[in-house]
């Protein structure tokens, strides 16, 4: 039995049955009813709804778990950078502890305290960027009806949406929302819109007697009604199956939960990158200690004083932090392009994006029926225009616009608007048209005013008599109306293959005549050729001069003609598809629509390729992992899917090592939404749930905003490997010093402060520049990064090691040279402090780019990088010329001939970088290129 009919049990029997239960949407409705136990006109008593309610619960889901502020605060040291850094920070302490007590407090204690100042700021920076908690389930809840007519004692009372009790009778109609999902036993002209569960855009035409087989997938389940979905026409009465957990809404929250949080490439490559500099920091660190301890002559707190410069030296305290405010700048760079990123680490994943796996409904398309072509008097018309918006015109075959209407046109569109109980309402605020009703008697009124024939300006000369309303056995709807000249006129739409035998005149530029078997022909093949194009077909006819008696007014119709009209395509998805093509990303369509429709908004898109394949739900339920893995990089649609499919084929891409983006609107695109690497949401027309799932919002539901998102997260991607080889290499070069001189017992080493000093400060502003260095052009026609490829390749390592041991060895140099006497080794060190903390200053032009010269980069000159190393270099300055501030940084006022050796030696590493780029260019010239 299908999950969505387990809260109403089966009666217990001793005998084994003789095969399996019938699921409940299968099930014959009188069977269903005797089995159950349910008066279809009484309901249940007061007393046994109390009494399932307390057996089943309450028909809500159960609300998400929050973390608590602090929980989420904590969560941001988990991260081996910082918690080496706290290690260091407690070290530094204790170090403090035992100083000498004449000392002053912050000459005590400031390593301590800087280090901790960083790890707070960046805690608090990632939970500031963070703190919007994951509301999925919350939203999941919003779509709950508040209130619900239900049958109780044989009366019809309005009780709150969760006090619906499993065998409770539901009273609907149109523009209501169901509170739970249902087994119809009564429906007339009922339909439900269901595009947020089943991803189908037309209305769902229900049947309560119409026969369902057992494995029907959720859209065409017509004898059931789910929670979450609304009533778009007629009226139905309903035996509730399944509430809260359990209902098919209920089902697709606990997906959710199962997922959980799913680590960004990005993530974990920073992971990874911090495990082995915590590594190579322990390494070093016992090295030096085991070294000092060997030596002997020096207290413990030294030494472990000199471990703590050497974990500070190593590690990039900055890199944390920077990489939080460059994603946060992506951030609010992509928001102004429309695409809103609610995870930080999201803003860089979707540049690593190899496969796109896109819903249909809502996401490709517009989500909004729209006529596209007319078949009247023998002649074909194309309409223009976008959704339900009634800006657009006709045009004839030649692409003319059609100024003057011929009578089977305008009787065709007068039809098409007075057989209609749907209506279009503008939103003032926002431009857009609303509907309500079926969407695709909103589609027939939006033509009709194409044509300058409005139901507001032709209803007023047909006054309303009768209606006959659409069931799925006639499969056709009349409206009679009696016109200003007395005249009682029925007009009739429907299936063209019900309605053409109905038929006996047809509508010509020359007026009425007999209807013959050429014009049948004609348009049998017409009707034929739009419903290849995957276009929903519908036949107008008309009456004039109608029988009283209601089994005569459907016959003896005059055709007027054809619409054929569908879901279509957003503007500029096309484009969109081509550029990710263009980037080697594989875009493929994941939907619950129909195959052939699915197939004909792939084709129309550029998104199928000659010997691509499509797969329906039912096929791929079939199908096995191992053929799925085998079969998947050459299907290209996948058609009437559910929730649990699509979170199915993206782990299957996801285990062929793809990074995976899927976008999605729907609720039933909520799960694979969580499973990907990085879910994309429409947050215009987007449900909550999909919104609250997702990593990011498209705030325009616009699919080609995609692309520019894939731009920034591919720049921001490149941006963060500039700013990390800079840093690296500048640590690099302390590194070096702090471990060499610290074998010299005569040499003063760089104090925990001076490190931190030169990491946060001078070098923390022109990282943050590089973060934001503009994006490469090219960028869009690389191939997206490897998945196991890490932040920096061989050439980057090799480059780190090159510039540390310029800059390590230069201050080096000074300490060789200086004389050696305690005053003049002081004096050194300070002027190795200033070397180390400009001499990045410099290379960070070099960073630009590992290959291209920096004279060669576009633009020239980067004004934030500019700004950055100008700003840095002043505020260093005035750590050496105030004189209040020379004790603490233990600086000292600096010569002529100092200052003039100090600039040549920061000054030197970008000859030095120039060269290896020279060399490294001759030796490999396909690397010559942008990078």
């Amino acid at each position: 039995m299908s999950q969505a009919a387990t809260a109403l049990r089966r009666p217990e029997s001793n005998a084994a049955p003789s095969s399996a239960p019938i699921p409940v949407h299968a099930e014959e409705v009188g069977a269903f009813l005797e089995r159950v136990g349910v008066s279809s006109s009484g309901g249940l008593s007061e007393d046994e709804a109390q009494r399932r309610l307390a057996e089943h619960g309450k028909n809500r889901l159960p609300e998400t778990k929050k973390k608590s502020a602090l929980v989420r605060i904590l969560e941001q040291f988990a991260n081996p950078l910082v918690l080496t850094l706290l290690a260091a920070a407690t070290i530094a302490v204790v170090v403090g502890f035992t100083a000498d007590k004449e000392e002053s407090f912050l000459h005590r204690f400031g390593d301590a305290i800087a280090i901790l100042l960083i790890v707070i700021l960046n805690a608090f920076l990632g939970y500031y960027q963070e703190r919007r908690a994951e509301a999925a389930l919350e939203a999941l809840q919003k779509l709950s009806a508040p209130n619900a007519r239900v049958r109780r004692g044989g009366k019809t009372v309005v009780i709150a949406a969760e006090d619906v009790a499993p065998g409770d009778i539901i009273e609907l109609e149109a523009g209501d929302s169901i509170p739970a999902d249902a087994r119809l036993v009564q429906a007339i002209s009922f339909a439900t819109e269901e595009a947020a569960l089943t991803g189908e855009s037309a209305a769902a035409v229900k049947d309560a007697l119409a026969p369902v087989a057992g494995d029907a997938p959720l859209g065409d389940r017509v004898t059931m009604v789910f929670t979450g979905t609304s009533v778009v026409r007629g009226k139905g009465r309903a035996v509730v199956t399944a509430t809260g957990v359990n209902t098919e809404l209920g089902r697709i929250g606990e997906m959710i939960r199962s997922v959980g949080d799913q680590k960004t490439p990005l993530e974990e490559r920073l992971d990874r990158f911090g495990s082995v500099i915590l590594r190579v920091c322990l390494g070093l660190s016992a090295v030096l200690l085991g070294w000092g301890f060997i030596r002997g002559g020096r207290p413990w707190h030294e030494l472990l004083l000199e471990g703590v410069s050497l974990a500070v030296a190593a590690i990039p305290e900055g890199l944390p932090a920077i990489t939080t405010i460059t994603l946060a700048l992506g951030m609010q760079r992509m928001a102004r392009r429309g695409a809103i990123v609610r995870k930080l680490p999201a803003v860089e994943t979707l540049g690593a994006a190899t496969i796109i796996a896109s819903d249909k409904t809502g996401t490709l398309t517009q989500n909004e029926m729209t006529v596209r072509n007319v078949y009247a008097g023998g002649h074909k018309y194309t309409v223009t225009g976008e959704g339900y918006n009634p800006g657009g015109a006709l045009r004839d075959e030649s692409g003319a616009e059609v100024v003057e209407l011929s009578a089977p046109l305008t009787y065709l569109l007068a039809t098409a608007a007075l057989c209609n109980n749907a209506s279009l309402n503008e939103d003032k605020a926002t431009g857009r048209w609303n509907i309500v009703g079926d969407p695709t008697e909103a589609a027939l009124l939006t033509l009709a005013a194409k044509g300058d024939l409005s139901r507001e300006s032709v209803a007023p000369s047909h006054a309303f008599v009768h209606e006959l309303p659409f069931d799925s056995d006639r499969k056709r709807m009349t409206v009679i109306t009696r016109d200003d000249r007395g005249r009682e006129i029925a007009h009739v739409k429907g299936s063209v293959d019900v309605l053409l035998p109905l038929c006996v005149k047809f509508a010509d530029d020359k007026g009425v005549r007999a209807l013959t078997e050429d014009d049948r022909r004609a348009i049998l093949a017409e009707a034929d050729g739009m419903s290849a194009s995957a276009l929903r077909v519908l036949a107008i006819c008309r009456r004039v001069r109608v029988s009283r008696d209601e089994a005569d007014v459907e016959r003896e119709l005059t055709f007027l003609g054809l619409v054929g009209m569908m879901d279509p395509p957003r503007q500029g998805v096309k484009e969109a598809v081509a550029e990710c093509r263009r980037a080697g990303i594989r875009a493929v369509m994941i939907t619950g629509d129909h195959r052939l429709t699915a197939t004909a908004i792939a084709k129309e898109i550029g998104l199928w390729d000659e010997g691509d394949e499509a797969l329906s739900g039912a096929e791929l339920a079939a199908m096995g992992d191992e053929e799925l893995a085998r079969r998947i990089m050459h299907l290209r649609v996948f058609a009437r899917t559910t929730a649990e499919q699509k979170l199915r084929l993206v782990r299957a891409f996801k285990a062929h090592g793809h990074i995976v983006a899927m976008t999605g609107d729907g609720v039933n695109d909520a799960p694979a939404l969580r499973e990907a690497h990085i879910g994309v949401a429409m947050g215009r027309g987007g449900t909550d749930v999909a919104r609250q799932a997702a990593d990011l919002v498209l705030a325009d539901d616009n699919f080609a905003t995609i692309v520019e998102a894939v731009r920034e997260g591919r720049a921001i991607y490149r941006n963060i490997q500039k700013f990390i080889f800079f840093l690296l290499s500048s640590n690099m070069g302390l590194l070096v010093a702090v471990f060499v001189v610290s074998f010299f017992g005569k040499w003063p080493p760089l104090t925990p402060l001076m490190i931190l000093w030169i990491n946060l400060v001078t070098n923390g502003l022109p990282a943050l520049a590089l973060g934001i260095d503009p994006p490469d052009p090219q960028l869009m026609s690389e191939a997206p990064r490897p998945r196991d490829e890490g932040l920096l390749v061989k050439r980057d390592y090799l480059g780190i090691l090159y510039v540390g041991a310029i800059m390590g060895l230069a201050a080096v140099a000074l300490y060789a040279t200086s004389e050696q006497t305690e005053d003049a080794l002081l004096r050194t060190r300070a002027v190795a402090f200033s070397l180390l903390a400009l001499s990045p200053l410099f290379h960070a032009w070099s960073c630009r780019s590992p290959v291209t010269s920096i004279f060669a980069s576009k633009p020239l000159v980067s004004l934030p990088l500019l700004l950055a190393v100008a700003a840095s270099a002043a505020i260093h300055l005035i750590a050496l010329l105030v004189p209040a501030l020379r004790p603490v940084f233990r600086t000292y006022a600096m010569s002529t001939n100092e200052w003039m050796l100090l600039l040549v030696l920061s000054a030197l590493i970008v000859p030095a970088v120039e060269i290896a780029k020279l060399v490294y260019r001759r030796i490999r010239p396909a690397d010559a290129g942008p990078a």
